[in-house]
């Protein structure tokens, strides 16, 4: 990620230096070949219609993409708050089952949350697709003991269906948490905002060349406007992306869950350490 910001960056700057001088030698050719090119009067204000309709333009588009970038970066919240709600369904569902079974998969439960608060995060931040191996062995572990009870009683029958939709609900949404650092934004929507920001250097230029300063101010401005847009969208285009190894969001639902259930059960062997990997 940090790799990403520093490229969109640094290109970015590239784009409004070469607009810059590209609207000043635009400026200078006008100046020396037509009268009409020195930009007062009635020209001048066709510039600044110009400058005013790009702007607009590059304003919708980066609103349109910050939106789409906010909405991403809920959804991948939504799936931390997914894991951490579906577990206490797990638990909840869980409570007519016959001890040994509920003692299994409660345990389960909690070993696979360790396992996406820690391992999958790490995962991430090292840019592993598809997250840890260990999150997957601990939900497919999850899965076979939930899928193998036992149902004697009518309790036991009729809290199932809601157990079986938790562990579902659960790995479906862990499945769509590892998949949050993939960046959304096509490349050809970059290079429509690279233009973009080339465009508008080359018309502030162009609009304040007789005016050194003014105009000098007015294009860092600008760029330093663009740069930090650019870089609100690098971060929630993948939320879970890592800038400096680790990603942006943490796992603040997960790590509470597991929090509430030690709470509900001191002492219990259901918190003990778990191991690196379930048994088969």
């Amino acid at each position: 990620m940090f790799a990403q910001i520093l490229i969109t960056q640094g290109i970015l700057l590239a784009c409004v230096l070469v607009g810059w001088f590209v609207g000043r030698a635009i400026h200078r050719f006008a100046d020396n070949r037509f009268t009409e090119g020195s930009l007062q009067g009635h020209e001048l204000g066709r510039l600044t219609d110009t400058l005013a309709f790009v702007g607009g333009a590059v304003g919708i588009l980066l609103g349109l993409l910050l939106s789409f970038g906010v909405t991403e970066f809920d959804d991948t919240k939504s799936n931390i708050q997914a894991v951490a709600r579906s577990s206490v369904g797990v638990f909840t569902s869980s409570e007519t089952l016959e001890e040994s079974q509920r003692f299994e998969i409660r345990r389960d439960t909690v070993c696979t949350l360790r396992s996406i608060s820690t391992d999958d995060w790490q995962a991430i931040g090292n840019g592993t697709t598809g997250g840890s191996q260990s999150t997957e062995k601990w939900l497919l572990k999850l899965n076979a003991d939930v899928s193998t009870v036992t149902l004697d009683t009518n309790q036991q029958q009729g809290s199932y269906p809601v157990l079986l939709s938790s562990v579902s609900d659960m790995t479906d949404a862990r499945e769509e948490l590892v998949m949050g650092n993939t960046a959304m934004i096509p490349e050809v929507v970059w290079m429509v905002i690279f233009f973009a920001s080339f465009i508008m250097s080359a018309l502030l230029a162009m609009h304040l060349a007789d005016r050194k300063w003014l105009a000098r101010i007015s294009a860092a401005m600008a760029w330093g406007m663009l740069a930090v847009i650019l870089l609100a969208l690098t971060v929630l285009d993948s939320p879970l992306a890592p800038i400096f190894g680790t990603p942006t969001i943490e796992p603040t639902a997960i790590t509470q869950a597991l929090s509430t259930i030690e709470e509900s059960y001191p002492g219990s062997a259901l918190m003990s350490v778990c191991p690196e990997a379930p048994a088969s």
